[in-house]
């Protein structure tokens, strides 16, 4: 089927579709780092199908994984114990904080969002939560009010009890101050919050370690440990929303927060968990865990071919000793990003770490006015060269996340395309 046929069929029986382009790409068939439309352009992945393809496009050791467990059960009812499961939730305890050993699987990370606010409200007695604006927590109604994003809250659908702090942006501080004279002034002020806007107790503070949607918003480095001392000072857990951190995507470690030097409570994970297949975990310690009373069954709860994925997954990503392996391809797409922010001056920030990381375009780096159109155009750019990126921040950011076996060689000719791009969009501003 051609794309104008695929188009006019989902504008007549889809909603709520979304595209990056002027002509939108359908695409057809996917393998390693690459992706073919359907007229067979071929595109260099560098937003890694939205952070979910950690091994990249039908890996053959997780495909193989998916065909043996279709041969042998394609279904079954959580009401009934799988090999799967059990097997995998092992397998995350071994990579996950030490405390954080019980897992709760479920097919989206809104789903795994909102589990951890339902098991900080139920383990504290507390209702209140402290999240921070410009986070991306899930489209149910929970998360959409947890959701600081104006793009992600034209439902008008609110719930009760939902707080927003100011987000850790350096490059944009609230404040109107500078790091780090501001001693940390993001974080302190969550006491404030709590103080005049709560009663007094919470239920929990969430937040992405790096926020995503944002356009990869990365807190200095002592936000975590004020922040969260703040949280648990009124009765507060800390869930880390590690729904696109998770998995070695910051480098270093398995999970992005243990680079501010925190372990969560409770921890949403999802998106990289199974290569593409639907899965996320709402990860708790022991003690949370075996004080909630009450029922949570789902039907589709531990899926057997997704959890048969998620395992292959995590064989593969052990394997290649991803926390290390995305920390060098981290510094090469650090390096590079830095090389073009020397030559364009469209670029007013670099940020983000691993395979997490994007740039701003702003029209001038003194006043930092936003430069939406550029940025509109190089996404245009990209495409007609053959490359995916992602879209972040109010439309002036976007997201280089490719997949965690990215080589060097992938980077370079990502590199290589971004520059050209880059230059015809200055050019196009000047």
């Amino acid at each position: 089927m051609d794309i104008d046929t695929i188009l006019e069929k989902q504008e007549k029986y889809m909603w709520g579709t979304w595209n990056y382009y002027q002509k939108p790409i359908s695409i057809a068939r996917g393998e390693g780092l690459y992706v073919w439309d359907t007229d067979g352009k071929k595109y260099l992945d560098m937003f890694g199908g939205m952070l979910t393809l950690s091994t990249g496009h039908c890996h053959p050791r997780v495909v193989e994984a998916i065909k043996e467990q279709v041969d042998k059960l394609i279904f079954a009812p959580s009401l009934y114990a799988h090999e799967n499961a059990a097997v995998y939730a092992e397998m995350l305890a071994e990579i996950t904080p030490p405390n954080l050993s019980k897992t709760y699987f479920a097919l989206s990370g809104t789903e795994a969002v909102e589990n951890t606010i339902k098991v900080a409200k139920a383990y504290t007695g507390a209702q209140e939560v402290i999240a921070l604006r410009g986070a991306y927590h899930g489209l149910t109604a929970l998360g959409m009010t947890l959701t600081a994003h104006p793009g992600f809250r034209w439902w008008g659908t609110n719930v009760a009890g939902v707080k927003h702090a100011v987000q850790p942006n350096c490059y944009r501080c609230a404040f109107h101050l500078t790091y780090p004279e501001c001693d940390i002034a993001c974080a302190r002020d969550i006491e404030e919050i709590i103080l005049k806007t709560t009663s007094g107790r919470i239920a929990a503070f969430i937040a992405e370690p790096i926020a995503g949607v944002s356009g990869l918003i990365t807190p200095p480095p002592e936000y975590f440990e004020v922040a969260v001392a703040i949280a648990r000072k009124y009765g507060g857990l800390f869930i880390a929303d590690e729904v696109q951190t998770m998995f070695g995507r910051t480098g270093k470690y398995w999970s992005g927060s243990q680079h501010w030097g925190v372990e969560p409570d409770i921890m949403a994970v999802g998106k990289s968990t199974a290569s593409g297949m639907p899965l996320s975990a709402t990860i708790t310690t022991p003690e949370i865990a075996d004080k909630l009373s009450g029922s949570i069954v789902s039907t589709f709860q531990a899926h057997p071919v997704s959890v048969a994925a998620a395992i292959a997954t995590l064989e593969v990503l052990k394997e290649e000793n991803t926390p290390a392996h995305v920390a060098e391809i981290g510094a090469q797409i650090h390096e590079g990003f830095e090389t073009l922010m020397d030559k364009y001056p469209l670029i007013g920030n670099v940020r983000g770490m691993g395979c997490m990381q994007g740039l701003e375009f702003v029209k001038d780096r003194e006043t930092k006015e936003p430069a939406k159109e550029e940025m509109s155009a190089l996404f245009e750019a990209t495409r007609q060269r053959g490359l995916l990126i992602g879209s972040g921040g109010t439309g002036n950011a976007f997201r280089f996340t490719p997949p965690l076996v990215t080589q060097k060689e992938h980077v370079a000719e990502a590199l290589v395309v971004l520059d050209h791009a880059i230059a015809e969009v200055q050019e196009m501003a000047m």
